[in-house]
């Protein structure tokens, strides 16, 4: 490298107008989108150039064309200005993220199975967001986004709320939770057939997780008929770790009872045939925009909520 490319002091402004006049192969088109006449472009072409001591352009009578060189530097060139835009970008959004508030709202089991950890972790890199929180039945959610009382609502993919905007984050899977000592927590899947000939604990209907399970048991022309029918998820835990039976539940309820439990007496086991997945999505007004801070959890939503 000689000396004098090593010591080049370029500016934005001459990086601007090489990469405007290669994108345009037109001193003219590069000057108009620049808002610089043709000759204040060309000569601060020629400025770079001379500076550089390399030749970026061959000119033609009709349009400017790369030297190689020039075909050389111009992606290095592009990848400088995306970098600058995407960090001027985040440092717009951390200032408009700085002293704000956000306002959640998730049915029951989401804000206590899988909220504290997540927001835990999104305060971690977000210690400025002041983060709000409210349970609440998966019926009232979408009204409460609708009359501006939260920035969004967590829930499962409901088709109640098609006014509002759903942006899915999270699918998640329908296990079988059973007591450790019973003969099907040591096998890798189970089918939901097998299951008709267990004690079932099942949510009551009316749920939408008791919708689900209905619908993968319609298969069998045989009529479920549940040994216990309860409103909590944490009473059909209670019940099998008890050893009353066995219940199909979201992965992540499931998982977190173990982590809360110093003695772990439920398993998990992989149900098939059908695989049963629930969406989960975050609900915001349609058409309206979404704040920095809002924009973000939905981001470490995405990313962290499979590992909470």
């Amino acid at each position: 490298m000689s000396s004098k490319l090593a010591t080049s002091n370029l500016s934005l402004r001459q990086l601007r107008g090489f990469v405007a006049v290669a994108q345009e192969s037109s001193m003219t088109r590069a000057a108009a989108r620049l808002h610089l006449t043709p000759s204040a472009l060309s000569m601060l072409v020629r400025a770079m150039e001379d500076d550089l001591g390399v030749r970026l352009f061959e000119r033609t009578t009709r349009r400017l064309v790369l030297t190689p060189a020039g075909q050389q530097f111009l992606p290095t060139v592009e990848r400088v200005f995306a970098e600058l835009e995407q960090g001027l970008a985040d440092l717009q959004a951390a200032q408009h993220m700085k002293n704000s508030v956000l306002r959640l709202v998730a049915t029951p089991l989401l804000a206590s199975a899988l909220f504290p950890q997540l927001i835990a972790s999104f305060r971690v890199l977000n210690p400025q967001v002041r983060v709000e929180l409210l349970d609440g039945p998966v019926a009232s959610l979408p009204a409460l986004v609708r009359q501006g009382m939260v920035d969004m609502a967590v829930c499962t993919a409901n088709d109640d709320a098609l006014d509002l905007h759903a942006t899915p984050l999270y699918a998640d899977t329908l296990m079988l939770a059973c007591h450790s000592a019973h003969p099907m927590a040591v096998q890798r899947e189970v089918a939901w057939q097998d299951l008709l000939s267990e004690p079932l604990i099942l949510l009551r209907r009316g749920s939408g997780l008791r919708t689900l399970v209905d619908q993968a048991f319609a298969r069998s022309s045989r009529r479920i008929q549940p040994a216990y029918e309860v409103s909590q998820v944490a009473t059909a835990l209670g019940l099998v770790a008890a050893g009353e039976g066995v219940s199909v539940l979201p992965s992540y309820a499931i998982t977190r009872a173990q982590s809360l439990s110093s003695s772990t007496t439920i398993s998990t086991v992989a149900l098939v045939s059908p695989t049963v997945t629930r969406e989960i999505v975050a609900l915001t007004k349609l058409g309206a925009d979404i704040s920095p801070a809002a924009q973000a959890f939905m981001e470490h939503f995405k990313k962290h909520a499979g590992k909470a």
